[in-house]
């Protein structure tokens, strides 16, 4: 595919749409929402319908994947396919605030290969190519050289299918940031966040929570113009993810530093320690491990946490069937441990059970894999939390009888 003459021909529809925009901004539309704070308006949809209409023109096989119609039911096949936000920063234009923009990206898998981000209003139009570095008006741009995250300005924004509901997952990471930086702004446009990242106007950005079309044309715009993007955690980023930090690179390991005990799927606002269930299944003469999905990574015991109003027992049988789709019957308790080092994302307090397994073993929610190991084929090296040492203690307690 030739991917710089396919340009000429997106950056015309988006400029088009832009215009269409524009015209709609001086002018009148019609606001809907799609949660208590998440809003659509009539430019959504007709930027959304122009833009597609204008890319199955020019590339009728490749799918698109659009915010505004997009199904989670519909996954798109084949190597390439779009990803189009029509109106990113919906809040700001239904307010009359001029910072939005479009969004359209190209993805070979998950990897970004042409990236556009066009703000009509100040006509600023960003684009990039894999491989042929970043732009805005044609000029190229680098992301800036400040190597102190306390000389940094740094951006973000907050979910808003969440924030309502969840505050207090969101603001200890943002008051953090406030005093660790020269400043954090939250504009509304995760797409010019990372646009702005490029062009060096911002050293840093973080967010939970975006969609594809959010972060796939900046992803690449940061990439090209020397930057650095990841997880909170600093692992390789993907449009895919639920959390993502972009930077000039020089602060980056600053940012991760802080973003990696913040991730709102494990941080906890309070701080006594949090409840927590393992379950060693015996299947026969083997034990069943399940490797992790998320950080820490490598093989453990089933477990989560205890969810409130739960029983230890109700936790563990409920956590055995989401990680390892295996119905368990408990044998017996094991006993508890409480190191507050056990678990490097923060203190847990851990009930160990060793029970029976019967059904049929896959790896569901957070474990990417699950098998069957006899004792002797046990990964000690592998193992996360202080998982070696309970399975050591249930050896030692089985062998001779302990129990």
């Amino acid at each position: 595919m030739e991917i710089e003459k396919l340009f000429e021909k997106v950056e015309k529809i988006v400029r088009s749409a832009g215009n269409l925009l524009k015209e709609l901004y001086f002018s009148s539309w019609e606001v809907y929402h799609k949660g208590t704070i998440d809003l659509v308006t009539t430019a959504d949809i007709k930027s959304e319908e122009f833009i597609k209409k204008g890319l199955k023109e020019i590339t009728p096989d490749i799918p698109i994947i659009s915010e505004e119609s997009f199904s989670e039911k519909e996954r798109p096949e084949g190597v390439y396919f779009w990803v189009v936000d029509p109106l990113d920063g919906t809040t700001n234009f239904a307010h009359r605030l001029p910072w939005f923009a479009i969004s359209v990206a190209l993805l070979e898998e998950k990897n970004p290969v042409l990236g556009i981000i066009y703000n009509p209003i100040v006509e600023e139009f960003f684009y990039a190519i894999k491989g042929k570095g970043a732009y805005l008006n044609e000029k190229p741009i680098k992301v800036s050289q400040k190597d102190r995250l306390i000389d940094s300005l740094l951006c973000t924004g907050f979910p808003v299918s969440k924030i309502l509901d969840s505050p207090d997952l969101f603001i200890p990471l943002f008051k953090k940031f406030m005093t660790k930086s020269q400043g954090v702004r939250r504009f509304g446009s995760a797409a010019l966040d990372l646009a702005y990242v490029a062009c060096g106007r911002y050293e840093g950005f973080w967010e939970p929570y975006l969609k594809p079309w959010d972060t796939a044309a900046g992803m690449l715009l940061v990439k090209e113009a020397g930057g650095e993007i990841t997880d909170y955690f600093g692992n390789p980023y993907n449009p895919f993810l639920n959390t993502i930090v972009a930077s000039n690179g020089k602060i980056h390991s600053q940012i991760i530093e802080i973003t990696s005990k913040y991730h709102p799927d494990y941080f906890k606002p309070y701080r006594n320690p949090f409840p927590t269930v393992d379950i060693i299944i015996e299947v026969e003469d083997k034990i069943v491990l399940i490797y992790r999905k998320n950080p820490p990574y490598g093989w453990a015991i089933p477990g989560g946490f205890v969810d409130y109003g739960e029983t230890l027992e109700e936790a563990a049988r409920r956590e055995a069937k989401e990680e390892t789709n295996l119905d368990i019957e408990i044998l017996y308790l094991l006993g508890c441990y409480s190191d507050p080092k056990r678990d490097p994302r923060f203190h847990t307090i851990t009930t160990v059970f060793v029970a029976k397994g019967e059904g049929e073993l896959r790896p569901k929610d957070d474990a990417k894999l699950a098998r069957f190991f006899k004792i002797e084929e046990i990964p000690w090296d592998e193992l996360a939390f202080d998982h070696a040492k309970i399975l050591k203690d249930y050896l030692k307690r089985k062998n001779y009888g302990i129990y």
